[in-house]
């Protein structure tokens, strides 16, 4: 917004004064506010022009719709870096808001407002609601919260209603994964698809649909991280792949490539020779398919720029269709069943974290913590040697040789089987 500038003050905290014109007595119009809960130049200024928006001449804020400062929210988080997929699901939560909450102010909802407007969420929608599941209300929850913060900010609301809203009890959902008889016929479809020469544009199709399904099994990757590995990324001397980028597709616009991952974790993925082998080979077909490529150009690519990862997951569709795969198999199954058989053969956590490229090891072991093996039958280990314990049985000796201790000494042993 022209004319919106912040500065530090002398105590450190940013503030902005606007100028407004001139009453009718000639004085100047100049509202002030500080911004106590800014860290950065950039969070003061998004916070000023929200604020400059809706302040009024004696420096007051007018009561604003909530669903018209939501979409001034959702244009802010697009303008920081929000995806186009994020946004979209933004402007989805704000419709939600104008259908229950019509024309409500954001200074006039309180959190009985808000309560009712969650559980309209839920609701049936033979009976009137949204018919939306938990975690969608989750996640419309977290992006009122958000706001309502960026309100109070801003000095628009007094007070977030929305911390004092109870929001519903997370569903838990089991990754779908391949399992080792699945996994049989679908890697014989995949190696047929990447042995197979190459004699019309239809192969060379099934051959890059085929390798994306490839590496994101052998890797964990996600699609879209699949979508924005460069060839370069490849280090085959040190054996890894670099995964740096995510390509975001936005409708009518090209996919293109944005240098930070979901979990915002660059990472290395170490490879084996054999994958290394199964890369090059596949290079070399699509050399000879698209003629020489650069070392920056996509290393999953049909003419040489950025696929879109919804053409990738539809192909895998295809492809799981066609091995009589279950339908909730997903190209998102493929990273799971990278982890779920990692742990399976007693990956650690920290590791499985760093591959995957998690946020953080509560992130993975909240998605594959159930999968962990061992921690049962090591939970009734520790059960029974309590239970031992408590009988009198010192634990760690010999069946064979232990003693019980009565009132007069160890006089004997007992057969604790």
């Amino acid at each position: 917004m022209m004319g919106v500038k912040v500065k530090r003050g002398a105590d450190g905290v940013f503030e902005c004064r606007l100028y407004l014109g001139r009453s009718i007595d000639g004085k100047a119009i100049r509202p002030y506010k500080r911004f106590p809960n800014a860290a950065t130049e950039e969070e003061a200024q998004a916070l000023a022009e929200t604020w400059a928006a809706y302040v009024t001449a004696d420096g007051t804020v007018r009561s604003a719709r909530l669903t018209d400062l939501l979409e001034d929210y959702v244009q802010l988080r697009e303008r920081n870096g929000a995806s186009p997929n994020s946004a979209k699901s933004y402007r989805l939560f704000t419709r939600y808001v104008a259908r229950f909450l019509k024309t409500a102010n954001a200074r006039d909802l309180g959190v009985m407002d808000f309560n009712r407007f969650e559980q309209r969420l839920l609701m049936a929608k033979d009976e009137g609601g949204q018919g939306l599941c938990r975690n969608s209300v989750i996640n419309v929850h977290n992006f009122l919260r958000g706001a309502y913060n960026h309100f109070v900010d801003a000095g628009i609301c007094d007070a977030n209603p929305l911390v004092y809203v109870a929001k519903p009890s997370p569903e838990r959902h089991e990754a779908s994964a391949l399992t080792e008889w699945d996994f049989e016929g679908f890697n014989e479809k995949l190696e047929g698809a990447l042995s197979k020469e190459v004699e019309t544009k239809a192969d060379y199709r099934a051959a890059v649909y085929a390798f994306a399904s490839w590496l994101s099994l052998v890797t964990g990757m996600r699609v879209g991280e699949v979508c924005a590995v460069h060839r370069i990324d490849v280090k085959r001397a040190l054996s890894y792949v670099h995964v740096g980028g995510n390509v975001i597709e936005g409708k009518g616009k090209k996919p293109y490539r944005r240098n930070v991952t979901k979990g915002r974790k660059c990472r290395n993925i170490a490879l084996t020779q054999d994958d290394i082998a199964v890369i090059d080979a596949f290079t070399k077909l699509q050399s000879a398919v698209l003629g020489r490529l650069g070392a920056d150009c996509p290393l999953v690519t049909l003419d040489g720029s950025y696929m879109r990862p919804t053409t990738i997951s539809r192909a895998f569709s295809r492809i799981r269709d066609a091995c009589g795969l279950p339908r909730e198999i997903t190209f998102h199954s493929l990273r799971h069943t990278h982890a779920s058989w990692l742990i399976a053969n007693g990956c650690d956590l920290k590791t499985l974290s760093e591959r995957m490229g998690h946020a953080d090891e509560a992130t993975t072991l909240r998605i594959y913590g159930h999968l962990m093996p061992g921690r049962d039958a090591a939970a009734a280990q520790l059960f029974s040697e309590a239970k031992r314990r408590a009988a009198g049985v010192y634990v760690g000796v010999p069946i064979e040789c232990q003693y019980v201790e009565t009132g007069h000494g160890i006089d004997k042993y007992r057969n604790a089987r």
